[in-house]
């Protein structure tokens, strides 16, 4: 039994999907599983990282568990641990290796550290910046034909979540992934300015991008997040390491599948822009 934290969320969500795929006992953790909308069949148990004390029922049973950060990870393991799972795959951030100092890469090493401790199987998964990320570009689209974002020309290798997903899968599922740390990109990168023509084409509308200031797109961006988290990500989207925008070949180690492009993500997820 796999138990899936984040299940109704972009990796998740997909992870739940390709395990029942491959028709794999697994189990929905969902802090309202009332609302929770998942596909039929799939057992939703309640429970909270924020109480650890709640997740008894969903432990109950399991061997393996998809951890996304909560900033609660010790106690939670604490859990796991006594409720007998043997294997955890965490997802983390490359930020964890490329930023160590920002709030990002701090708050994520902090996680993987307290796996580390449990004396369980573990694998991290430290994925860059997620295909997904442009789904907050949908409003936008609604409205029109133009798309702004500041940083028109930088790119990044954008993960497919899927393809996240499929190394969670593969690592949750198979021997051999016990201790390892598994940085993951897309294939290539890929410009704001070249995601927006993907959708477009996607979706069958000529879009086109519009560049504004990393002070505005801050301003934006301040409504619904803390000052930090602004400036880091930021500085991820208009700083990148050379290490973050590097095309790795990992997902296709870990599965033996090319990552997928972002082009792939677009029309997969395309009725998200009509």
């Amino acid at each position: 039994m796999i138990l899936v934290a984040g299940a109704t969320g972009n990796v998740g969500g997909e992870l739940l999907r390709q395990l029942r795929d491959e028709e794999v006992p697994v189990r929905a953790l969902s802090r309202d599983p009332g609302r929770a909308a998942l596909p039929a069949g799939v057992e939703v148990v309640g429970g909270d990282f924020a109480s650890p004390e709640s997740l008894g029922k969903a432990f109950s049973g399991v061997d393996a568990l998809f951890l996304m950060m909560s900033g609660n990870e010790v106690a939670v393991v604490e859990e796991a641990v006594r409720a007998g799972i043997r294997r955890i795959v965490l997802l983390s951030s490359v930020a964890v290796e490329t930023r160590p100092d920002s709030l990002i890469g701090r708050v994520h090493r902090d996680a993987e550290r307290a796996v580390e401790a449990s004396g369980l199987e573990w694998t991290f998964l430290r994925p860059g910046q997620f295909a997904s990320n442009t789904r907050a570009w949908a409003s936008q689209i609604a409205q029109g034909d133009v798309v702004r974002t500041p940083f028109a020309r930088v790119g990044l290798p954008a993960v497919h979540p899927g393809d996240i997903a499929a190394v969670a899968r593969t690592a949750l599922t198979r021997d051999g992934h016990a201790g390892e740390v598994y940085p993951l990109s897309g294939p290539r990168p890929v410009t704001p300015v070249e995601q927006v023509a993907a959708i477009g084409e996607a979706i069958g509308r000529r879009l086109r991008h519009e560049e504004i200031t990393a002070e505005r797109a801050g301003e934006e961006m301040a409504a619904f997040m803390p000052a930090e988290i602004v400036a880091a990500t930021l500085d991820f989207l208009g700083n990148p390491t050379v290490a973050e925008t590097e095309a790795l070949p990992t997902v296709e180690k870990v599965t033996g599948r090319p990552a997928r492009t972002f082009a792939r993500w677009a029309r997969d997820n395309a009725d998200g822009f009509r």
